[in-house]
């Protein structure tokens, strides 16, 4: 199991993201979360796919992975590939049909992401998870910023926690949505790889808070 910090861009305003990307590089972080949305999935729109390849250029050794939630992925992941490493793909934007779809066409390119909000149940999932490299598991509900973290994110975590252990796969654990200081260590805990910070850290960059989301 990983212990990996992933600040999202998704509050930086478009002037401010390039200078973030490089402020949080300079505290060394080595992941960087985009939030793509096309506001029909979810209402709003994030930051755009100019947007990813632009910062991923400028700073191209550094993880990335990009949050779709769009309800038609294939061609935003057609104009990434090149970009990015992992592409996640929310469980509930498209057919079970697209999904395995999407992963057939494109795991031999890129690592390929599952993403499933607050009310989809684990075991929908569990199916896929030989097929794919990342597990996203949303703790709050996705489309903005600064919501509080729903409480029952733990259990989905420690259940996925399971299953990938007993199974031997090769599947990271990343969640995403309401995470602090006070409760990063506890989502780690309950079996995460991988913790998305959004609000906490893009407001304030420090080193201090970055040791805070890793302290025992």
């Amino acid at each position: 199991m990983k212990k990996i910090i992933s600040p999202s861009l998704l509050n930086a305003s478009k002037s401010r993201r390039v200078k973030l990307a490089q402020t949080l590089f300079n505290l060394g972080i080595k992941w960087i979360h985009y939030d793509y949305m096309d506001a029909q999935f979810v209402e709003s729109t994030a930051i755009s796919v100019i947007e990813i390849q632009n910062i991923t250029t400028k700073f191209p050794k550094y993880t990335s992975d990009v949050h779709l939630m769009c309800v038609n992925p294939k061609p935003v992941i057609e104009q990434l590939i090149s970009h990015i490493d992992y592409a996640t793909i929310h469980y509930e934007s498209v057919s079970k049909d697209e999904i395995e779809y999407l992963i057939s066409e494109f795991s031999s390119k890129i690592k390929i992401g599952i993403a499933i909000k607050p009310e989809t149940q684990v075991e929908s999932i569990l199916y896929l998870l030989n097929k794919i490299n990342l597990i996203l598991v949303m703790s709050v509900n996705p489309g903005k910023g600064g919501q509080q973290f729903i409480k029952t994110s733990y259990e989905k975590i420690s259940q996925l926690r399971r299953y990938i252990d007993e199974h031997k796969l090769d599947v990271l654990i990343q969640v995403d949505g309401g995470i602090k200081d006070t409760n990063a260590q506890k989502v780690f805990e309950a079996g995460a790889d991988i913790v998305v910070v959004g609000t906490f850290l893009a407001s304030k960059p420090s080193k201090q808070k970055v040791m805070s989301l890793l302290k025992n």
